[in-house]
């Protein structure tokens, strides 16, 4: 058994899912966002335990991913929302997995593929209305999609798009993509190009703006326990007067052992470069975490841990595979104790949003920068 692991309490997961599904129109589905092996948590426990909770849509970034989700969910609606090659449109119709494309080049080369097969794709239109990173111009989508939609091999069944930013005070640039994607919607519909399904809002437009949810919704962040938690929607700009609040916890514990255990007197030099050096009698352990699991160097002399109940500041440099932590001169603990990087014990929690702050990053790359040997621990 590894000395570093991953536990999942799906039971927070369904009360996440529960707390979305609540504030949800009927009509309005939610495609979790499972992608990067559900942001490191665990593709195949999480996608289940949505699927048993009435979630029928799922979103990931790659034709393998979506074959690894096809075989344990036989009946779900699974969307590629990374940039599928045409070299896995035949699995992708053999196995009704739904990707976007994201040019006039892209979707030629997906609709010439499966016309040769002499089958049909189904994929939806990702429009850029503002993100500036992939789709089409929404300028230009109007003029081009319709047109698309004629290619032998090609059927255009959705369009999505993606917020720049829906998390700063100011959301006017946020309401002018809604603006242009209608618009994009409307333009179509006018040359005869009408698709079934429409999707926006990710988790932070989720909770913004409730008229922005559409036919779907793709949550990610906000399921796995972080992200945006309106605690006050009447104080919101009253152009978002459809804001909600969703409660959710985290779900993925993150978990090491103590190696060893010293005492060291004052001026002891800890790790590579001597970048801590004790400033008195303490008790230092080695845990058996580092940067090859995933456990940021950034950490280095920055980050908590928990252990014994109690917080353990990170000292010296964090090393491939070990990293120190200063247990204090009275500590209880010992060797083989269990040591919380991310999760809680006791009354002391380390969660990856704080561990992102130390780092200067986001929770998504703290939580899919972990690694481990094995399957999540489900508890």
């Amino acid at each position: 058994m590894s000395n570093t692991w991953v536990e999942l309490d799906l039971r927070i997961l369904r009360t996440n899912l529960r707390n979305l599904q609540s504030v949800l129109k009927s009509t309005t589905e939610i495609i979790f966002v499972v992608k990067s092996n559900a942001y490191g948590h665990g593709l195949v426990p999480v996608a289940q335990c949505a699927w048993e909770c009435g979630v029928k849509w799922f979103a990931v970034t790659s034709i393998n991913e979506a074959l690894v989700l096809r075989e344990i969910l036989p009946d779900a609606g699974i969307m590629i929302i990374g940039v599928m090659d045409a070299a896995a449109v035949a699995q992708a119709i053999g196995n009704n997995i739904i990707p976007i494309v994201i040019s006039e080049k892209h979707a030629v080369s997906l609709a010439s593929t499966a016309a040769s097969l002499k089958a049909v794709l189904r994929c939806h239109a990702k429009i850029d209305t503002g993100m500036g990173r992939v789709g089409f111009l929404w300028e230009e989508a109007p003029e081009i999609l319709p047109r698309l939609a004629r290619l032998p091999g090609l059927d255009i069944c959705g369009f999505c798009t993606h917020f720049a930013s829906v998390t700063s005070p100011d959301k006017s640039f946020a309401i002018t993509q809604v603006e242009r994607f209608n618009t994009v919607i409307r333009l179509c519909d006018e040359k005869g190009l009408s698709v079934p399904f429409k999707h926006i809002s990710n988790s932070g437009a989720t909770i913004c703006n409730r008229a922005w949810n559409m036919d779907g919704i793709r949550p990610g962040i906000l399921l796995y326990g972080y992200g945006y938690k309106y605690s006050e929607p009447g104080n919101q700009n009253p152009e978002l007067g459809g804001c909600v609040e969703v409660k959710t916890r985290p779900f993925l514990q993150w978990k090491t052992r103590i190696v060893q255990i010293r005492k060291v007197p004052a001026g002891f030099h800890v790790s590579y470069d001597s970048t801590y050096i004790t400033p008195r009698e303490t008790c230092i352990a080695a845990i058996d975490v580092g940067y090859a699991d995933g456990y940021s160097r950034n950490l280095s002399n920055t980050g908590h841990v928990i252990t014994s109940g109690r917080r353990c500041p990170v000292i010296g440099r964090i090393t491939m595979n070990f990293s120190m932590i200063d247990l204090g001169i009275d500590t209880k603990a010992q060797e083989g104790d269990e040591v919380i990087l991310i999760g809680a014990q006791g009354d002391e929690a380390v969660w990856a949003d704080e561990i992102a702050r130390w780092c200067g990053t986001i929770p998504y790359e703290i939580l899919t920068s972990i690694r481990t040997p094995n399957s999540p621990r489900i508890v």
